[in-house]
């Protein structure tokens, strides 16, 4: 049973039904409010202990920077695609397809307006970036002679590379080749195939990629 106290004006302790508490019961009575203040402070310490010992969350590793291709292959397929071209990555290299339908003389290998101001637009983003270099490539369909359409190509290639130039690309930065009917991207046989198969590209690389492929 639990013993309900209070305190006289004399400052004897007696309980509820006026009986005056002996010295051990009141001994006993201050023991037993030590303790829980002990107790309390204990627990009053632990509890700050653990808010303390408790180890702050980890702050998140900063996400990777995009690789060379993924900084670049987004800006210029919105370049390309307004002006009617094509970008097409493949892994650490990106390819702008330049078709010849609509951008270059059916019969000669002249630009024509519609495809200069275009490329003009394409050099001045190459220009903006040092860290890249260019391959300019040609590319026939297999209508005709081969060593004809090895030269058709070269020379379209020629022209795009000299509109780059005329833009700001530094010449260190850039080669030409011609592929004329070897690299197919369609059927030659059809004439879409061989629409899609007349082209000039130019493949993006990275700076030490182009080094090491030189070397």
């Amino acid at each position: 049973m639990c013993l309900i106290t209070k305190s006289t004006t004399d400052g004897t302790l007696c309980d509820v039904k006026g009986a005056t508490l002996t010295p051990t019961s009141e001994h006993s009575y201050l023991g037993i409010m030590k303790t829980l203040k002990t107790l309390s402070a204990v627990c009053l310490s632990l509890a700050l202990a653990a808010c303390a010992s408790k180890a702050p969350e980890p702050t998140p590793p900063p996400p990777p920077p995009p690789s060379w291709a993924e900084s670049r292959v987004e800006p210029l397929t919105v370049l390309a695609e307004k002006e009617g071209f094509e970008v097409v990555r493949e892994g650490e290299q990106i390819r702008l397809i330049i078709p010849v339908e609509g951008n270059f003389h059916p019969k000669r290998t002249l630009l024509l307006p519609s495809g200069l101001v275009p490329i003009s637009k394409v050099a001045k983003a190459l220009k903006e970036d040092p860290n890249s270099q260019y391959a300019v490539i040609g590319h026939s369909d297999s209508t005709g002679e081969q060593d004809l359409n090895q030269k058709l190509s070269l020379e379209r290639a020629q022209a795009v590379a000299s509109i780059l130039m005329l833009g700001g690309v530094s010449s260190k930065r850039m080669s030409l080749t011609s592929m004329g009917e070897d690299q197919p991207r369609a059927d030659n046989s059809t004439h879409t195939g061989r629409m899609l198969n007349r082209r000039v590209e130019i493949l993006l690389t990275p700076y030490p990629t182009r080094v090491a492929m030189a070397n």
